[in-house]
Parts: C-alpha cells; sequence; structure tokens
C-alpha cells in the first residue's frame, strides 16, 4: 500500500465511532477545564475586593439610614419617584448581596469600585439626588458601569450588564446616561481625592 492510499480499517465504523468517543471525551475535558478555569477566576476576583466590598455598603448604609431621619424623606421619595433611578419598591437584594453580583460576573478592578463611590458623593453634590433604598441600587450600578467604561482596558456590552443590573437594556442606557447628565458629564477625579477614598475604604 503507498503511503498516499487509504487505511481502509482505520475508516471502519468501529474506529470512526472510537474516535468520536475519544474526541467527545477531550472536548468534556475541556469544558470542564474551561469551567474550572472561569469558577477559579470568578472567585479570585471576589475573594480579591470582598473586604473593600463590606466597606462601601458600610459607607452607603451609613448615608442611607441618615438621609431616612430627614423630616421630608417620604416626600424626596415622592420627588424622586419620576426619576430614571427610582424603583417603584426597594429591591430585596442588600446592597451588599447586590455588588457581590457585579463583581462575580463582571470581575471589575478594585480602583473600578473605589472610583464608583466618588462618583457617587460627586451626583449627590452636584445635583438635588438624595440616595434611599429606593434608587441606590441603579445609583451604584450607573456608577460603576461608567467607571468600568473610564477605568478598564476590557469591557462587556450594555446588554451583558443589563443582565447583571436586572434591568431592561433601554433602561439601563437610560440610567447611564442620567448619570453622566448629572455629574456634568465630567468624571475626572484627582489622583489625591482617589488617594483619600482608598484610604478611609480599606482601614
Amino acid at each position: 500500500m503507498s503511503e498516499n492510499s487509504f487505511d481502509s480499517e482505520a475508516l471502519s465504523g468501529e474506529s470512526i465511532e472510537d474516535t468520536k468517543q475519544t474526541r467527545n471525551q477531550t472536548e468534556e475535558e475541556k469544558e470542564r477545564d474551561r469551567n474550572k478555569n472561569e469558577e477559579d477566576n470568578e472567585n479570585g476576583n471576589l475573594n480579591k475586593n470582598k473586604g473593600l466590598i463590606k466597606s462601601i455598603t458600610t459607607a452607603l448604609t451609613m448615608i442611607l439610614e441618615e438621609n431616612k431621619k430627614l423630616e421630608n424623606y417620604n416626600d424626596i421619595i415622592r420627588k424622586q419617584n419620576k426619576m430614571v433611578f427610582s424603583a417603584n419598591s426597594i429591591p430585596s437584594i442588600s446592597i451588599y448581596d447586590y455588588l457581590i453580583r457585579i463583581q462575580t460576573y463582571s470581575a471589575i478592578e478594585k480602583s473600578t469600585l473605589i472610583l464608583s463611590l466618588i462618583l457617587i458623593d460627586h451626583i449627590c453634590k452636584k445635583s438635588k439626588l438624595i440616595l434611599t433604598y429606593y434608587n441606590i441600587h441603579r445609583v451604584l450600578f450607573g456608577s460603576i458601569l461608567i467607571c468600568i467604561k473610564y477605568n478598564e482596558d476590557t469591557y462587556y456590552d450594555n446588554k451583558f450588564y443589563s443582565e447583571i443590573a436586572g434591568v431592561k437594556l433601554k433602561e439601563l442606557k437610560n440610567i447611564e446616561y442620567s448619570f453622566l447628565e448629572l455629574n456634568d458629564f465630567n468624571v475626572y477625579i484627582s489622583p489625591d481625592e482617589y488617594l483619600q477614598y482608598q484610604h478611609c475604604l480599606e482601614q
């Protein structure tokens, strides 16, 4: 048999099935490895920022509780009800769990989380927005989304982020635009301000 001729035994039904089975096992092993790597990456990123997420949650909760004591708190909620950030009811997921969800699926950097808190402070100072349990989740995600695009080299499309945020794509675009508008389309944060917040959050 010449080198260029076909090997009939290698192409028999039994050999083909054996080859398929081997290939399928290999693909299954590859898929398991991919899933394991993704899980390891998710857990690594999550554990890396877990302490920071706790600090941010504590800081935001303190603000929310202070605002809740305002005499006109109910009026504030009614007035802000038409804003894109406000939900009709308080989301059942806690701030901490919401941040964990965002971190798990998008694997954002520590600096992005810190920048997002600074931007929230900026928007509250520049506008009449008052943080409440009705708007904090959308305000938080709007800030994080903007900081991801501003601070990180790679990011997903808005459809992906809308699924993480638990809002429709159109709503997410409105949240993003409204957040930028209230910040005068300025997301610059000085190194000194960043370091100040970083120091407070990491104590």
